[in-house]
């Protein structure tokens, strides 16, 4: 296992979306509220979470476990930007681009029909859903409408088989000449991918949720399954009254402390298995039984943190937020550092080595993923730099007042001047990760509480912050030269 330490494999491939759907089946960790996101009785879903939570892996293991059920459905998965541009979308009102969503995802499914089948007819022929009115086949089955409509202008030509597809093309193919209902997954990932915060984005990322909501009430035979960043969820509620309709969608993506370890128990096992099938002690091994087994072969434990004994997985879990893709890079960092170093095992010690290289790519995401948010968030950030890690609420807010506001003035944030001053961009702070709350009871010395557990902290005049202190979240520290 010694050069397996830096192998890339070892801990998942960072994009979920992008592993070998095997693999990700092998390691995806399943849990309890996951069971009616890719149950077929809930025709439309969302998962709300923050980058690197797992949302596009949530999504692929989506649409294995449709697969592995129904094999003669069709299941289409797409970034919402392949989702091809049928109309120009600037200087328009909120219901035409709802009704532009819906032509997209209909014409995206005349795409994957014309794919599946071979129809003889000519390119123009699939894109006939373009002016076709979505009411004009309301509560049919949507492959019946949609083929019926190809047929119509395709004069009647048969169709045939034409690729071998993940679904039983064949069978689907017999369900359509019997005018039987068929099934269709589609999986949209990334709508906010290239989201600022601006009016005409805002009505384009808001509206496609309207639309999901319009198909899947308006046909049948269609299910839909979506991701959408928490932060940006944020904004577009402020915006779009029409997105409350939507919450009873949605499914808020966390993990615990317990749920980190078991994903790297899974991740290696699932290593294990891929390239030492043959080993008799690596065999042996039982996700469940052998938990701690699984972790020994890769980290050296315990890990002496916070001055204690710890599992290897409660400060990866602490340094990556409770991010998966996180915890991998960190992972993945401290498993070179380990091979440079000679190591047979990731020590607590190879952890501490990488943390500013890893810090960077941690603040340079935390720019990326909040800079639509405050367009002044690295100076916010940086305002912090040589400073303590440790904060009373009386010096937060004096800190922010002295370094920030004196000097830039009131930011905005979501799009509003920071009405409350010192307050607000504190709060907002909290709200995304930058600083958290530290629990002192936590027996493990990792005790924080994040805004997802108290987002009524820093709200309250009466309460700010239940006599807790704030902290810089360590995995800034090391690269912004935070005081320890």
């Amino acid at each position: 296992m010694f050069r397996d330490l830096a192998d890339p494999e070892l801990f998942g491939n960072e994009a979920g979306e992008d592993e070998d759907v095997d693999i990700l089946a092998s390691y995806f960790l399943e849990k309890s509220e996951f069971e009616q996101f890719y149950g077929d009785k809930k025709k439309l879903a969302f998962v709300r979470a923050r980058k690197g939570m797992g949302k596009s892996a949530l999504l692929a293991y989506t649409q294995f476990q449709r697969q592995q059920a129904d094999s003669a459905g069709i299941y289409i998965y797409v970034k919402a930007s392949d989702l091809n541009s049928i109309q120009n979308t600037s200087n328009i009102t909120a219901s035409d681009m709802i009704y532009g969503w819906q032509q997209k995802i209909c014409t995206r499914i005349n795409l994957e029909l014309g794919m599946t089948l071979r129809t003889g007819f000519d390119d123009d022929s699939i894109y006939l859903i373009e002016a076709a009115e979505i009411a004009g086949f309301r509560k049919r089955n949507i492959i019946s409408a949609l083929f019926d409509r190809l047929n119509v202008k395709g004069g009647g030509i048969d169709v045939s088989r034409s690729r071998v597809a993940p679904t039983d093309s064949q069978a689907v193919l017999e369900r359509i000449h019997n005018k039987k209902d068929v099934n269709v997954w589609m999986f949209i990932d990334d709508v906010d991918a290239t989201f600022i915060n601006t009016e005409e984005e805002r009505i384009r990322v808001s509206t496609f949720f309207s639309a999901c909501r319009n198909l899947v009430n308006g046909v049948s035979g269609l299910s839909l399954r979506a991701s959408v960043r928490s932060d940006v969820w944020s904004i577009l509620a402020q915006h779009d009254e029409a997105l409350d309709k939507c919450e009873q969608y949605m499914l808020d993506l966390s993990w615990s402390t317990e749920d980190t370890g078991r994903i790297l128990e899974r991740k290696i096992h699932s290593y294990l298995m891929r390239y030492y099938p043959d080993n008799h002690l690596y065999n042996k091994l039982d996700l469940v039984r052998n938990r701690n087994e699984i972790r020994h072969v890769v980290f050296k434990e315990p890990f002496s943190w916070a001055n204690r004994p710890l599992e290897s997985f409660r400060p990866i879990h602490i340094l990556s937020a409770g991010r998966p893709r996180w915890a991998a890079q960190l992972c993945k960092h401290a498993g070179k550092d380990a091979l440079s170093k000679n190591s047979y095992k990731i020590s607590a010690g190879n952890v501490r080595s990488v943390l500013k290289r890893y810090g960077q790519f941690r603040i340079d995401d935390l720019y990326k993923e909040h800079r639509h948010q405050c367009d002044q968030i690295e100076n916010l950030v940086e305002s912090f730099s040589g400073g303590n890690a440790r904060y009373s609420t009386t010096q937060l807010l004096s800190h922010i007042t002295d370094k920030v506001i004196r000097i830039i003035g009131l930011p905005k944030i979501d799009g509003f001047s920071a009405e409350h001053g010192s307050l607000s961009i504190a709060k907002f702070l909290y709200r995304i990760g930058f600083i958290m709350a530290r629990d002192e009871k936590d027996k493990t010395g990792l005790g924080f509480v994040k805004f997802e557990d108290r987002p009524n902290l820093l709200s309250s005049k009466n309460n700010l912050d239940d006599g807790l202190i704030w902290e810089i979240h360590p995995s800034y520290r090391d690269v912004l030269r935070i005081n320890k």
